[in-house]
């Protein structure tokens, strides 16, 4: 799954830099190149996490904020609310 998984995202940077560096000439066949490489990171993200709602598996959580990390009050915790993954984000200031 690792090699399907890294075969699609060279498979995006290589049809955005080719977009980017030949786009008149290249255009077709670099968005060919990103929409295949979005189907490969889709496709295995759906198998290999099956135990997780489809969002989540496609990396699309709805994180509510819960709370400030003990250890550093500046970090805020955010709960995803479909498959309870948690993640620490600084807490921006201006």
């Amino acid at each position: 799954m690792t090699k399907l998984t890294t075969a699609g995202m060279i498979l995006i940077m290589a049809g955005i830099m080719s977009l980017i560096l030949f786009f008149d000439t290249m255009a077709p066949v670099s968005i060919g190149m990103i929409v295949t490489g979005v189907l490969l990171q889709a496709g295995t993200a759906l198998q290999a996490k099956k135990d997780l709602p489809v969002p989540c598996r496609l990396g699309f959580h709805r994180y509510d904020h819960t709370g400030y990390a003990e250890e550093n009050r500046s970090l805020r915790v955010y709960e995803c609310r479909r498959c309870n993954k948690t993640k620490k984000a600084v807490l921006g200031g201006g």
